[in-house]
């Protein structure tokens, strides 16, 4: 029987041991996952806080690219006004400058069919991404050439009136393209900052998919730690009953054969490394 106990304090002495340590590693465990969490949450948020900046820079460009549209309209109309004012001191020019007119009116042609064709483009969705950047860039551009190439007055003797109209229908087309590139050049600020916030939301989304990923293997290794922590528990529960009931027989000098040899048994099983079962627990309890 002195055997038997020193060989119980001996497996009650390391099954504490174990015991805390896997409640320190349980500890430990969960403290990372509270960190992970709390890290995986930040990153949400500021995920879902850069999904309505998305939003809202997405839809000041549609409103703007909306405006352009709209002073298109404005500005074709002016372009109308000068034609119709040019035609009426057309006459009036001297040889020379009407060549020179029409060479002036070719370069805007082509640069205006140009001009159409790329904004149509970009009106239909043609150019996505990284192209459609490069698209609206162009199309400055060649707002830019075609403002260059159209004078400001025709130099030639006019009449006052078709110098006036000429003059107010280039003011009129100067405005209206000032406001054209103006709304391209807030559509293409706006556009350019949502995909900037674009990549910040999928880098931000990356970093937490990570966390959780992280989170999930942490609370593994916690919840691992806590099962084995629960069974050594269960096992230095088992030892003590042992002890009380050995100590109860002692006590009482009375033997019995049968409970002495349940609780031989029982000992052998937790010595031997098998689980005592919920009923042998409480077997154990009783003979407390």
């Amino acid at each position: 029987m002195n055997e038997l106990k020193k060989e119980l304090e001996t497996r009650r002495a390391a099954m504490d041991t174990k015991a805390t340590d896997y409640r320190v590693k349980r500890d430990d465990w969960n403290s990372k996952t509270r960190e992970f969490q709390q890290e995986r949450n930040s990153l949400n948020s500021a995920v879902r806080e850069l999904i309505q900046e998305v939003k809202k820079q997405r839809t000041i460009r549609d409103a703007e690219n909306q405006r352009v549209r709209d002073m298109k309209v404005i500005r074709d109309e002016c372009n109308k006004k000068v034609r119709d004012a040019k035609r009426m001191i057309e006459g009036e020019q001297p040889d020379s400058e009407k060549r020179k007119q029409r060479n002036n009116r070719k370069q805007i042609e082509g640069l205006k069919r140009e001009l159409n064709r790329l904004e149509r483009e970009i009106d239909e969705g043609k150019h996505r991404g990284k192209k459609e950047g490069e698209a609206m860039k162009r199309a400055k551009t060649l707002t830019q050439e075609i403002r260059a190439h159209v004078p400001v007055k025709i130099k030639v003797e006019a009449t006052p009136e078709a110098q006036t109209a000429y003059d107010g229908a280039i003011e009129e087309q100067e405005k209206a393209h000032q406001d054209v590139t103006e709304a391209a050049s807030q559509a293409q600020a706006a556009h350019e900052l949502m995909l900037e916030w674009n990549s910040e939301v999928d880098a931000r989304r990356a970093k937490a998919e990570e966390a959780h990923k992280v989170l999930r293997s942490t609370k593994k290794e916690a919840d691992r730690a806590h099962h084995k922590y629960i069974v050594a528990l269960r096992c230095l529960h088992s030892i003590n009953n042992i002890f009380k009931t050995m100590q109860s027989e002692r006590k009482d000098k009375v033997t019995s054969s049968e409970p002495q040899l349940s609780v031989d048994n029982l000992m052998g099983k937790l010595l031997s490394g098998e689980t005592l079962t919920t009923d042998e627990l409480m077997q154990l309890q009783s003979m407390d």
